[in-house]
């Protein structure tokens, strides 16, 4: 019987000067890494700068092992054109996309964003039923550099 392919569900919301400067952004480096690997894993990668878009992203549920969101955090929600994302927001969003676990299956979620301890604080509620982990970064502010050399080994 063959090993299932790992699945992941890649949430790239960059900000305006990312998207502007066509920046390489956090999670298409992810993504390049996972499928350089030679694992053919399943990669989904969610890209959208608006919130408007955000909030109205056709939805459809996914099979994954591991969640991933990059994005510009603060206390509050995520910064994106055209407004905040409130926490509670964000976390509704990642649930349209993910299948409920079974009794016998794992997912982890990653936060990649300053605040994420508050992100985890504010989603877990939420969340608790989709996911067995979570993985973030304390501080509260995470400069880029740090964080995809942190995401590059992990992945």
């Amino acid at each position: 019987m063959s090993k299932q392919k790992l699945g992941y569900l890649i949430f790239d919301l960059p900000s305006d000067h990312e998207v502007e400067s066509e920046l390489a952004t956090e999670c298409k480096t992810i993504q390049s890494i996972i499928h350089n690997k030679g694992m053919r894993a399943r990669v989904k990668r969610i890209c959208v700068a608006s919130r408007e878009r955000f909030m109205n992203y056709p939805t459809y549920k996914y099979s994954v092992q591991f969640v991933h969101i990059a994005c510009h955090g603060g206390k509050s929600g995520i910064g994106m054109l055209g407004g905040t994302v409130s926490w509670a927001e964000v976390s509704k969003q990642i649930i349209k996309h993910i299948r409920p676990l079974s009794n016998d299956e794992q997912r982890i979620i990653c936060f990649s964003c300053c605040h994420s301890l508050d992100e985890f604080k504010k989603t877990k509620t939420h969340l608790h039923p989709y996911f067995t982990g979570a993985y973030i970064f304390t501080e509260e502010s995470v400069p880029f550099a740090e964080s995809i050399t942190v995401w590059s080994m992990f992945y």
